[in-house]
């Protein structure tokens, strides 16, 4: 608090020098006053001196007190406890809520302002930045982390994969600019995952999951990271689910990859924020940001990972060092919706009433369908995914885990039959 004191008194300084006329001896005129000058000024009489005096001396008290706001407010902020903010908060609030007249909404939007603190002074601090190094020691790429989990005095942490990929070493900073070297777990490359680990005896906090299939378009969320890299360590943006399930062509070979059925949001992140934390208002991870539409036509476009297959895969990192999560049917497979004419001029046998599935070419060996489905059938449905064409089956089947058993119903030699009880297995 006394740095508080100290902050009064300087601006009470700066009010008794915007009364200083004599400081700054505006009322003189220079002999070298050129005729651009007397076209704009025609005469001294036309001159407002107070008002021109008093306009720069606000414009000086502005400079004065802007400059004296950002040097101390840092130090007086550092003085501040959680506990005075959180008081500070709630003496704030209690005014307010004297003043509501309205009712619910008033009431309803304070709810998710508690919420909002409370995350910024818990969850969001789980949040820490990541460096990627060079051969040299010199940094790549900065970007975001999570520690999602304490065993012992060893902390876990998730980030993207794209963030510390190629990396000779990797080290997390933290909000006082040190550092940590850290051991690199294992990563799923198509998901855009890695799970990294460093021992500490210090106390970190640590961000819990929360349950991302329950999410709905529309609810608040905080977005955590530090964008533009560590100069904005830890900063914390708020919005909305835009929408879920999305997906993109990850690999760029045509096809929407299965698997990553995106969470899209609207809270602000940028360069720098990949690998940090979407929370609820629970402050429970529900999603891990990795990427955003960038275009002059495109505004608040963000995407992350959904938490429940950021978990899952972390599971599968920290106990086998890769992950097992994506399934492998193990078929090559032509598109009937895309590509009959073809298939019936190469001599392909697909009746006149099918024009949806897929006919299969080969099976790999070992694979989740070996056994069951042969060369020559018509693949029907997988799951509950009754196929259109390879996109919506894309989608469709990105809800499958490892070890998931399902049916296949398939046309083969003029008849339809479904093969059941099959395990769905894990790339080799």
């Amino acid at each position: 608090m006394k740095k508080i004191g100290i902050l009064l008194i300087l601006i009470l300084g700066a009010f008794t020098l915007t009364g200083c006329s004599n400081i700054f001896p505006l009322e003189t005129t220079s002999p070298t006053t050129t005729t651009t000058m007397t076209e704009v000024i025609t005469s001294q009489e036309d001159i407002d001196y107070n008002q021109l005096r008093e306009d720069v001396y606000q414009d000086v008290y502005n400079q004065i007190y802007n400059d004296l706001y950002e040097n101390i407010k840092d130090d007086i902020l550092a003085e501040i406890s959680d506990e005075e903010i959180m008081q500070i908060y709630q003496n704030v609030r209690q005014d307010i809520i004297t003043q509501i007249e309205d009712g619910v909404m008033e009431l309803e939007a304070l709810s998710v302002l508690d919420k909002m603190i409370s995350v910024g002074l818990t969850s969001a601090k789980a949040v820490i930045g990541i460096n990627n190094l060079n051969d040299l020691g010199e940094i790549e790429a900065t970007g975001s982390g999570v520690i999602y989990k304490k065993e012992g005095n060893q902390y876990y942490v998730i980030t993207n994969h794209h963030v510390i990929e190629d990396a000779a070493s990797i080290q997390i900073e933290f909000a006082d600019t040190t550092t940590l070297e850290t051991e690199l777990l294992g990563v799923e490359k198509l998901v855009d995952i890695a799970v990294l680990r460093f021992t500490s005896v210090q106390e970190f906090p640590v961000a819990p999951f929360g349950d991302s299939s329950i999410i709905k378009k529309g609810q608040f969320i905080t977005a955590v990271g530090n964008p533009s890299g560590v100069d904005y360590f830890n900063t914390m943006t708020m919005g909305i689910v835009s929408g879920i399930n999305r997906y993109f062509d990850i690999d760029e070979d045509g096809t929407r990859d299965m698997f990553v059925n995106y969470i899209q949001h609207d809270a602000a992140i940028n360069a720098g924020n990949s690998g940090g934390a979407l929370f609820n208002l629970d402050g429970e991870i529900i999603g891990i940001n990795t990427l955003k539409i960038v275009d002059y036509s495109i505004e608040g476009m963000g995407f992350a990972i959904p938490g429940n297959l950021v978990e899952l895969i972390a599971g599968d990192i920290e106990e086998f060092g890769e992950s097992k999560r994506k399934p492998m049917l193990g078929i090559t497979f032509v598109d009937i919706s895309q590509n009959k004419e073809s298939l019936l001029a190469s001599g392909a046998l697909i009746p006149d009433d099918i024009n949806e599935g897929f006919y299969i070419q080969d099976v790999v060996a070992g694979s989740s369908v070996d056994g069951y489905v042969l060369p020559g059938d018509i693949i029907l449905e997988i799951g509950d995914v009754i196929i259109e064409n390879t996109s919506q089956f894309v989608e469709g089947f990105s809800q499958y885990l490892v070890g998931d058993v399902i049916d296949i119903v398939v046309y083969r030699n003029g008849n339809t039959i479904t093969l059941t009880d099959i395990e769905l297995k894990g790339r080799e």
